[in-house]
């Protein structure tokens, strides 16, 4: 049998990767044998939740080590610490040219973000929260940076956004998670090579929208679009790419300006309020998979299927279904109204329907039967949850091209029978 000591220094590093940092380190206490291995580990992830000396073992661990490459320093940390330290911090990954660069302070106080970062030109990987960007140097250019996310970052003004992404010419993911009102209040996005994007903005309850906070995207490149948005006013989205796979939660906006910049999505997910008598103009021409929100986006149904002829999959579903109630809840009109034609995706391209949350009501079952009149689907999936079950009538199915049908939780509540395309 082999003694793990005996290993090689390359195979004892692997395996101290397998484990937190601070248990790594404490690896040479076992021996004289494992006394500097930890020396090599080319990666800095560490938690300070259980540690009263984070400072100390940052700093000894980046002064200490030998590793030929250090791939990554990760801190998350919920204690606050010195501007110095974090500058000092920066200055090791700086001139060991550390690719994946991750600080997440879950602290009240911002901190301003160490200048020495800047001078980063071989960063890859750069993910920020809990600190304060305010004068942007003019030479910085992050020119191997390609995924960035800015969490609860504090920018001192519209401008400093503008120029702070202005530095990175092949960027390809973002994160931008914000809370509450902030000082900036047009968010500017222009970065040609950009192909996903996601973005937060969120406060607690109920709140009037700021009309002249929101978003300025232009992204030619992009590929995903993910929203989640209950303060912005507005939403400007420039130079949309002609395939694209859009996600969209949002509270106070111009629905059909922004639906009508999503016309040539592929994929498309809304949680989105219509306004009464207001719908976009042109056609989902490639739209093949749609996800809305009953709860507040069933209006778009009649009109997104009019104008979907490659539509193959339709899933709807209950915001809460996602982690959250819908916050387009109130004042929704609730009675759906049958169209007068029955669009052509729905005798043509449409294979299957999924129902998350399907409680049963007498509208759920008008749209359900007229979704499945005369439709060529292979497959249906209705879904509940435990709290919904109870007094939930019996739903018969009958589609005759059907082939699968998958229904949780209600047991023998549903029929299924094969000459008649109606459900009761």
């Amino acid at each position: 049998m082999v003694n793990i000591s005996d290993l090689s220094n390359d195979l004892l590093v692997k395996i101290l990767l397998l484990i937190p940092t601070k248990d790594a380190v404490s690896t040479s206490l076992l021996s004289k044998r494992w006394g500097s291995v930890w020396k090599l580990i080319p990666k800095l992830d560490y938690d300070d939740t259980y540690s009263a000396s984070a400072s100390e073992f940052i700093g000894k661990f980046l002064q200490l080590n030998n590793a030929p490459i250090l791939e990554s320093l990760h801190l998350r940390l919920k204690r606050d610490y010195a501007p110095e330290d974090y500058e000092t911090w920066v200055n090791v990954a700086v001139t060991r040219k550390v690719p994946d660069i991750e600080f997440l302070r879950c602290c009240i106080r911002f901190i301003p973000l160490p200048m020495s970062l800047y001078t980063h030109e071989t960063l890859v990987v750069l993910r920020l929260m809990k600190v304060t960007i305010d004068d942007v140097p003019s030479t910085t250019c992050f020119r191997s940076l390609k995924t960035l996310s800015l969490l609860d970052v504090f920018f001192t003004s519209d401008k400093t956004v503008e120029r702070l992404l202005s530095c990175f010419p092949i960027l390809e993911t973002l994160v931008v998670d914000r809370w509450g009102g902030a000082n900036v209040k047009t968010f500017a996005i222009c970065v040609p090579s950009l192909q996903s994007l996601k973005i937060r903005y969120r406060v607690g309850g109920y709140h009037d929208p700021k009309n002249d906070h929101g978003f300025v995207i232009n992204a030619p490149s992009l590929k995903y679009l993910d929203i989640v948005d209950h303060f912005s006013g507005f939403y400007s989205l420039v130079n949309m790419p002609k395939q694209l796979d859009a996600e969209i939660h949002l509270r106070h906006i111009d629905s059909e300006k922004l639906l009508g910049c999503l016309t040539s999505s592929k994929k498309l997910s809304l949680c989105l309020k219509p306004q009464m008598g207001s719908y976009p103009e042109g056609d989902f021409d490639q739209l093949v998979s749609l996800d809305l929100c009953v709860m507040c986006s069933l209006d778009w149904l009649n009109l997104i299927l009019s104008r979907s002829p490659k539509l193959r999959a339709l899933r709807l579903y209950q915001s809460r279904e996602r982690g959250g109630s819908c916050r387009n809840s109130r004042n929704v009109r609730t009675k759906w109204e049958q169209p007068s034609s029955v669009p052509e995706c729905l005798l043509v391209s449409l294979k299957t329907v999924e129902w998350i949350l399907y409680k049963g009501t007498q509208e759920e079952k008008d749209v359900l039967c007229y979704r499945l009149y005369g439709a060529i689907l292979n497959e249906i999936a209705l879904k509940s949850s435990s709290h919904y079950d109870e007094g939930i009538p019996k739903v018969t199915i009958n589609v005759p091209s059907l082939k699968y049908l998958t229904i949780d939780e209600w047991g023998n509540d549903f029929d299924v029978i094969d000459n008649l395309s109606q459900v009761v």
